[in-house]
């Protein structure tokens, strides 16, 4: 019998459970009367594969690997609404832990992605590297294909997922508009802050059929995965916060997440308890929100009769340059994360000018149409503190460039270009960045603003063009 393919929703509702159980771990180890706890974890042993180059208080690399087991699920589950009850391997992560910084990073790696398989002569999709070799042979694939060291080993099944909201106490999310999924029972009808409980936080994490209601009747969201990503992604930050605040102050959630853990999560046999307190202690007063999330750069195609997706090296360097502690100081594009959004409606100029930047160095993440063909001034978009980016990405375009901060920007971008009427190409010497500099001294003088300049005409929220994702307001904190 065919196995049923993880659909997007699917995967990243276990990316939810990997992160929110590593961190909890991590902020529970903090008190060291958790130690005989954690000693219990259930350990697998991985050979020699794993890095040991490290030392405590350096950067660390830890595989996360998500595992989705239905066998133990009753038959009227909501877990089991579009997936089969065997064990599979969906979701492939490395999350960069950095004590010195205080920095995590989380790397995604698609699992359909087509690689050389490690000791073998072949290729195939990357989650079949454990599927032939078990934890071993995928290490050695990520080590072997993407230069990235792996120093320690975690699997997390699906099936907590609801345990762990209930251990936090339900998710906090801000609902400007009423929500529903009629496909996964996500129905929140009530407006501002709510707390999802186990439920609805799975409704919600599971939505493929996300609709809202503006008072004109329910309109279903359009932007396909771009709006599924965006909100599963703000799911795990606000899922996060209130997992390291319940879990680090209140010794009756820690036990419970402990005991989850011990369901449903293993450890490699070299990750020690001793190495959990001391992340627990580095990452104490660790912000889920300064999280970075990152996704190689990718285009789909076929091997054979296969659809998979093909990496896009160059443009996955300077994100796999992240995970190997690559400094990349020296090239100020290097890092920046751009989108590429068509305002104008000229035909190709979105994915033209995407591979513009790419060339020039830039991380090209995606081009898409802007919610508007009307947009008169081509614009830079960039989220909170990320005004040097912006100009950076502006000194490669002619004209007056318009600035908008928008902190709903996808957790994968670091700005977005949107094109106007008046845009004709990207440059391939940069300006001065001294033409920019009264917008960076606005930003520094009123750090707070929400907007250093007037939106373009013609141009609608930004939203709408990843998606219908539930955010707060400024100034405005859901638990």
């Amino acid at each position: 019998m065919r196995r049923a393919r993880r659909t997007w929703p699917q995967r990243l509702l276990i990316t939810v459970n990997v992160v929110l159980v590593v961190i909890c771990l991590g902020s529970a180890a903090a008190l060291t009367y958790v130690q005989r706890e954690l000693s219990a974890l259930p350990r697998v042993s991985i050979g020699g594969v794993l890095d040991d180059r490290a030392t405590t208080g350096e950067p660390q690399n830890i595989l996360l690997v998500g595992v989705d087991d239905g066998s133990g699920l009753s038959s009227g589950d909501p877990v089991l609404i579009g997936r089969s009850r065997s064990l599979n391997t969906d979701t492939i992560m490395v999350l960069r832990l950095d004590p010195r910084s205080e920095k995590a990073l989380l790397l995604s790696l698609p699992r359909d992605l087509w690689v050389p398989l490690a000791g073998s002569n072949s290729k195939g999709r990357i989650n079949s590297a454990m599927a032939m070799g078990g934890p071993e042979r995928l290490i050695q694939t990520i080590q072997q294909d993407f230069g990235i060291p792996i120093h320690h080993f975690v699997q997390v099944d699906f099936a907590g997922f609801k345990e762990l909201v209930a251990a936090i106490d339900g998710v906090p999310m801000y609902f400007p508009w009423p929500a529903r999924d009629r496909q996964t029972g996500l129905a929140q009808d009530e407006t501002g802050c709510v707390t999802l409980d186990p439920d609805q936080a799975l409704a919600f994490a599971r939505s493929r059929h996300f609709e809202i209601n503006e008072g004109k009747g329910w309109k279903e969201d359009p932007s396909s995965d771009y709006g599924r990503i965006s909100r599963q992604q703000h799911f795990i930050k606000a899922a996060l916060k209130r997992a390291v605040a319940r879990g680090v102050r209140n010794p009756f959630t820690l036990s419970q997440l402990i005991q989850v853990a011990q369901k449903n999560v293993t450890l490699d046999d070299q990750l020690t308890t001793q190495d959990l307190l001391d992340l627990g202690s580095q990452f104490r007063d660790f912000d889920p929100d300064t999280l970075e999330v990152f996704t190689p750069p990718t285009r789909g195609g076929f091997a054979g009769a296969a659809s998979v997706l093909f990496l896009d090296e160059k443009g996955a360097q300077p994100i796999f340059d992240r995970f190997r502690g690559v400094e990349s100081d020296a090239d100020p594009v290097a890092s920046i994360r751009v989108e590429v959004r068509n305002g104008s409606g000229r035909s190709s100029q979105g994915r033209q000018a995407l591979d513009a930047l790419g060339r020039l160095g830039f991380v090209t993440v995606r081009s898409v149409d802007a919610s508007s063909f009307r947009v008169g001034r081509t614009t830079v978009l960039y989220g909170p503190g990320s005004e040097r980016q912006a100009a950076e990405l502006a000194r490669y375009l002619d004209g007056e460039v318009g600035f908008e901060m928008d902190p709903s920007l996808p957790d994968d971008v670091t700005v977005a270009l949107v094109t106007g009427t008046d845009f004709s190409s990207v440059r391939a010497e940069p300006r001065p960045l001294e033409d920019f500099r009264s917008f960076l001294d606005a930003a520094v003088d009123a750090p707070g603003s929400t907007s250093t300049t007037t939106p373009p005409e013609g141009a609608e929220p930004a939203e709408g063009v990843v998606g219908y994702v539930p955010m707060p307001p400024p100034g405005i904190s859901c638990g």
